[in-house]
């Protein structure tokens, strides 16, 4: 029996007190599987050895800065096999506090270089010796995620922003990849933030100039962003995301990306993600003949969406305004109707999980 929004939320809200001020949150979790979505796989980190490691540092520029060029450098020993680059991964240092995200005007573009952390320029147009660059993401509103609890292992980058437009690395002698970052302001006024992202040492370089105009800027050798560069598939696992918070007397929309286009799927609801019914969870899938897929949540209520063309959807909640539900814990996946991708017909995606609030 398929349960109201209402009546789930209800029964959520019967474990816990009303509170007067709650913080909205929500949060990824847990892996999804791979279906025949296009979308981004195989996660690159550079520079190469902070993929088993953090960077030791952090820092804001160029992301939270106030308006401004910015140029790093990366070695193409780094970077030794041929992959069609689809998107860019930041991670936290795992130090750091938690910082709140806002949304940022910017426009990223990459390119060949024979210039290295030693040899690069601080003249922004003279890096880019070998080719045109390409505009991977045309000036865009990129909103930036409250961050998640400091990372605990190397391999968990929290962000990521795909590109609209991809680039085609092929490693060559003495060929270098350059990507450029232009800020051109922020929700916070156009000032600096703080939101440290992991950065480090070594074999790399960064080249930053005031302004989304500047022609030339200070020259740092060997200190950096840690980067990761996501590779394009078209095996790609369901991707679960906001942006948003769920609060009440409002609308809260879960999206998903890299499902199959055109096709169906089942956005679930839960309140809890240890047990449903009677079985404990996540529960392994292979049982259904999708093997490396998982449950993530207890089945409460379930709605379809359909994806479009990109394999994109979204489902929206409209969650009454009731103090009684601040505080209450939920959590989403969603399943994507993927005929051929294994015998159970489904790839799913990863969860979410949030707490109502009223700010």
């Amino acid at each position: 029996m398929r349960l109201s929004l209402r009546t789930v939320l209800f029964l959520a809200a019967t474990s816990f007190p009303a509170l007067a001020q709650v913080t909205a949150t929500y949060a990824t979790f847990g892996a999804g599987c791979n279906g025949t979505g296009t979308g981004l796989a195989e996660n690159h980190v550079v520079p190469a050895p902070m993929a088993g490691a953090f960077g030791g540092s952090d820092n804001s520029i160029p992301f939270t800065w106030s308006p401004v060029t910015y140029q790093q450098v990366f070695l193409g020993t780094d970077l030794p096999t041929a992959f069609t680059m689809a998107g860019l991964s930041l991670r936290q240092n795992e130090r750091p506090p938690v910082a709140h995200g806002v949304t940022v005007d910017l426009e990223i573009q990459v390119g060949f270089t024979t210039r290295t952390p030693q040899t690069m320029s601080t003249t922004f147009a003279s890096n880019y010796d070998s080719g045109t660059p390409v505009v991977v993401l045309p000036r865009a509103q990129v909103v930036f995620p409250d961050q998640p609890t400091p990372p605990t292992v190397p391999s968990d980058f929290f962000f990521t922003i795909p590109w609209v437009n991809t680039f085609a690395w092929a490693p060559v002698a003495g060929r270098n990849f350059l990507i450029q970052v232009t800020v051109y302001g922020n929700s916070n006024g156009g000032s600096i933030w703080g939101y440290p992202l992991d950065a480090t040492g070594g074999a790399t370089a960064r080249l930053y100039g005031s302004g989304a105009g500047a022609t030339t800027g200070s020259l740092e050798r060997n200190y950096g962003l840690v980067m990761g560069l996501r590779a394009l598939t078209h095996t790609a696992v369901p991707m679960l995301y906001t942006d948003s918070t769920p609060q009440i007397g409002d609308t809260f929309r879960v999206r998903l990306a890299q499902a199959r286009p055109s096709s169906w799927a089942a956005i679930l609801l839960g309140i809890s993600d240890t047990n449903w019914a009677g079985m404990s969870l996540p529960m392994d899938l292979g049982f259904l003949g999708a093997p490396g897929c998982a449950l993530l949540t207890s089945v409460e209520d379930v709605q379809r969406i359909n994806t479009d063309a990109r394999g994109t959807g979204s489902f929206s909640y409209a969650l009454p305004n009731s103090i009684y539900l601040l505080g209450v814990r939920f959590y989403n996946q969603f399943l994507v109707a993927d005929p051929g991708v294994n015998a159970f017909g489904f790839a799913v995606s990863n969860g979410g999980v949030g707490k109502i609030g009223n700010q």
